[in-house]
C-alpha cells in the first residue's frame, strides 16, 4: 500500500522563514550584536525547554500562556509507561529566566556578568499581525550592578542600535516599578500593586475608559483575586497620574515630586530615579526627540523590579514595542533564597522590528548574498568554471559556481536574476580558447570581455 502524504502544513502562529527573511533577520542581528559588544557584552546560549518549575517559579498564579513540553514515546520505547518519563517541562518564553538560571547554578561567573543572547522563545499568545508564537529574542543583560549607570546604559544601548540600524524617528519610553509601586501605596493597593502595573500597562490597548473599567472591576467570585473594585476617587488618582505628560522632564519630575511629597519609600525613591537618569542622559547628549519619561510604561511581567523601558517607532506606533525590558533585582531568589542579585538589560522583538523597518522602507529583501555567478556551459568547460570560482571567493568575493542541470546561458542568467545576483562570468568555448571570461552587469545590462585580472580589477572597483 502507498504511504499516506501528510499535507505540509504549519501550526497557526508559527512561520518558516525563507531566505529573503532570514537574510533580513541576519543583518538586524549583525547590526544589534555589534553594539551590545561595544559595551562589553559576551555570548550565552541556553537549552529552549527548562523545568517548568523553573520558568513559573513554581508558581500556581503564573499568568502567561506557554508551552508544554512532553516527550512522546518511540518504538523502542513502547515497553516504558508515561509514569516513568519525567514529563515537567517547558518551552521558554523569555530568555531571562534562563539567564538568572544560570546565574545561580554558576556562581563563580565574574560580576557584573554582561551577557547577550539571540534565541527563540515561545508564548501561547493570541497570533496577529506581526507577533507570532514563536519568535526570536536578542536580548542583553547586566547582572550584579546596583548601580543606575548600568540603567542609563540600557538606554544607550537602545539608542546605539536604533541608530545602527538606520531608525531615526523612534522614542525610547522609561519609567520605574518604584514610582508605581508608590501609586499604589497612595491608592491603598500596595498588597495588589502587580495587578494594578498589569492594568496601566494595557493603556495603549484598551485607553482610558478600558483603564477605568478595569480598575472598578468588582470580583466575579469569591476566587477573583484579580479584581481591584477600586473606587472612583481612587481609579481618578490613578488617572490623574497617567495623564501627567510633559516634553521637559524636569518639569514632569517636579510634578511627581509634588505628588510624593512628605511620603517615604518606593514613590520619592522612584522619582530620583527618573530624575538622576534624565540628567546623565542630557550629558550624554543623547537627544531628547529620542527619549522621554512615560508614566504608563509598567512593562507585564512580574517580575521587574525597577526601571523599565520600551522602544517605539514613531512612525508605526500601532505596532507596538520593538525594544523593550526592565530592572529584575532579585529574579534569581527562586533559585537562591535572598540572594537578591542585582539585574538590568532589554531585548529586541527581531520580528517585529523587520515588520516595521520593511514598512517603512529601511531594509531590503535579498534572496542571496552572493556576488558573482560562474556559469557552466559543457563538461570540458566545468574544471575551468571551479577553478575560476573558488580563486574569485579566495580573493575576498562572495561567488557561487551554477550547479544547475539546465547549462543553457538563459537559464543561468535567469537563475541570477531570480536571486538577485550583480554579477554573472560567463566561460564558454571562445572565451576559454582565448584565456578571456565575459562579465555581464546584471543591474545596468552592460556585457563585457576581460581577461582573468582584469576580471579581479573590475570587480574590486564594483563591489568595492
Amino acid at each position: 500500500m502507498p504511504r499516506t502524504t501528510i499535507k505540509p502544513e504549519l501550526i497557526g502562529g508559527f512561520r518558516d522563514m525563507l531566505p529573503a527573511e532570514a537574510l533580513m533577520m541576519q543583518s538586524v542581528v549583525d547590526k544589534v550584536r555589534a553594539v551590545y559588544e561595544s559595551f562589553g557584552f559576551v555570548p550565552l546560549e541556553t537549552p529552549c525547554i527548562e523545568l517548568k518549575d523553573v520558568l513559573t517559579g513554581g508558581s500556581e498564579d503564573f499568568n502567561k500562556s506557554i508551552f508544554l513540553a512532553r516527550i512522546v514515546r518511540g518504538v523502542e520505547d513502547k515497553n516504558v509507561t508515561d509514569a516513568d518519563w519525567d514529563q515537567d517541562y517547558a518551552l521558554r518564553f523569555d530568555l531571562t529566566v534562563s539567564l538568572a538560571r544560570v546565574v545561580a547554578a554558576y556562581p563563580d561567573l565574574p560580576k557584573p556578568f554582561k551577557r547577550y543572547q539571540l534565541g527563540k522563545v515561545w508564548r501561547g499568545e493570541r497570533p496577529q499581525a506581526g507577533r507570532y508564537r514563536e519568535f526570536f529574542q536578542l536580548d542583553f543583560d547586566t547582572i550584579g550592578s546596583n548601580s543606575i549607570l548600568s540603567d542609563v546604559e540600557v538606554i544607550q544601548i537602545m539608542y546605539a542600535a536604533m541608530k545602527a540600524l538606520g531608525v531615526e524617528n523612534f522614542t525610547i519610553r522609561f519609567n520605574t516599578r518604584k514610582v508605581l509601586n508608590g501609586l499604589a501605596e497612595v491608592v491603598g493597593c500596595s498588597d495588589r500593586a502587580k495587578e494594578v502595573f498589569r492594568i496601566i500597562d494595557k493603556l495603549d490597548k484598551i485607553g482610558f475608559d478600558g483603564i477605568k473599567k478595569e480598575l472598578q472591576r468588582q470580583p466575579d467570585n469569591e476566587y477573583d483575586k484579580t479584581a481591584l473594585a477600586l473606587s472612583d476617587e481612587n481609579v481618578a488618582k490613578i488617572i490623574q497620574f497617567l495623564e501627567i505628560k510633559g516634553d521637559d522632564p524636569s518639569e514632569l519630575i517636579q510634578i511627581l515630586e509634588q505628588l510624593f511629597s512628605g511620603q517615604s519609600g518606593s514613590g520619592p525613591e522612584g522619582v530620583a530615579e527618573l530624575k538622576q537618569m534624565s540628567q546623565m542622559l542630557d550629558k550624554l547628549a543623547i537627544p531628547r526627540k529620542n527619549w522621554r519619561v512615560d508614566l504608563s510604561v509598567a512593562r507585564g511581567l512580574d517580575y521587574y523590579t525597577g526601571p523599565v523601558f520600551e522602544t517605539y517607532l514613531d512612525d508605526l506606533p500601532e505596532l507596538g514595542s520593538v525594544f523593550s525590558g526592565g530592572r529584575f533585582d532579585g529574579l534569581t531568589n527562586r533559585f537562591i533564597a535572598d540572594s537578591n542579585i542585582a539585574g538590568v538589560g532589554a531585548s529586541v522583538g527581531i520580528d517585529r522590528l523587520i515588520v516595521g523597518m520593511q514598512k517603512l522602507g529601511l531594509i531590503k529583501s535579498r534572496e542571496s548574498l552572493t556576488e558573482v555567478l560562474v556559469t557552466i556551459f559543457d563538461p570540458s568547460l566545468q574544471e575551468i568554471s571551479l577553478q575560476l570560482a573558488n580563486e574569485l571567493r579566495l580573493r575576498g568575493f562572495k561567488t557561487e559556481l551554477y550547479l544547475g542541470d539546465d547549462r543553457t546561458l538563459r537559464a543561468q542568467i535567469a537563475y541570477a536574476a531570480k536571486k538577485v545576483i550583480p554579477f554573472v562570468v560567463i566561460i564558454g568555448s571562445e572565451e576559454a580558447a582565448n584565456n578571456t571570461v565575459a562579465l555581464k552587469d546584471m543591474n545596468a545590462r552592460k556585457q563585457e570581455l576581460l581577461t582573468k585580472d582584469g576580471l579581479f580589477a573590475k570587480l574590486q572597483v564594483l563591489l568595492n
